[in-house]
């Protein structure tokens, strides 16, 4: 077990840590009410969780490429089902964050991406990290809808360059060019057929 970190406790620390007092306190409070027999355990074996929580936590597996991965599947022990869980961590670790980010900007910067880029770049490492953790595909279908739902409602009037109509005089090039060249097309084959030279 790691000795505790005596650094100050950031904001995602902080949502971090709340999250987990809501995931004990909701059980503890589904716990009340009904009775469950102990356990049984392996003799000798010590685990923080019981043996159905630390069997459902190594049935599911977690990845190891972050370094939270081992605190969100400690999370996720009680949750009835990954997905479930993913759905709770991204909504506070990484939803809440970026949209209080949006609404401390005026709404007029939002479509400046110097001022939301690193925001949104969190928000994408955030639920990319939190997948990987909790070996759910990424992006996956609840990502992709977020991220439709953020860019509507933050991004529904910014200006996209890759969508823009090309300036007058381009498109008045590429109109006139195939006009120009039909009639031009059709006096060369009447031409042609009309010197008698129409084996070409």
């Amino acid at each position: 077990m790691k000795a505790p970190n005596p650094s100050p406790v950031s904001s995602s620390s902080f949502s971090f840590l709340t999250l987990l007092l809501w995931a004990l306190s909701s059980t503890a409070a589904g716990l009340i009410g009904h009775y469950e027999a102990p356990q049984v355990t392996t003799p000798g074996f010590t685990s923080r969780h019981d043996s159905t929580t630390y069997a459902n936590y190594q049935y599911h597996g977690c990845g190891n490429k972050y370094v939270n991965c081992e605190n969100y599947c400690d999370i996720c022990v009680y949750f009835h089902t990954r997905t479930e869980c993913y759905a709770t961590l991204f909504k506070e670790t990484c939803y809440r964050p970026f949209v209080g980010g949006m609404e401390s900007l005026n709404n007029t910067d939002w479509c400046n991406w110097n001022n939301v880029k690193r925001m949104y770049n969190t928000f994408t490492m955030c639920t990319e990290e939190i997948a990987e953790c909790l070996l759910i595909p990424w992006p996956n279908r609840m990502v992709e809808n977020e991220f439709v739902n953020i860019h509507s409602r933050f991004f529904p009037d910014c200006p996209n360059e890759a969508l823009s109509d090309p300036p007058p005089s381009i498109v008045f090039a590429l109109v006139m060019t195939p006009i120009c060249l039909i009639p031009i097309m059709v006096v060369l084959v009447v031409l042609k057929t009309k010197n008698g030279d129409g084996s070409s």
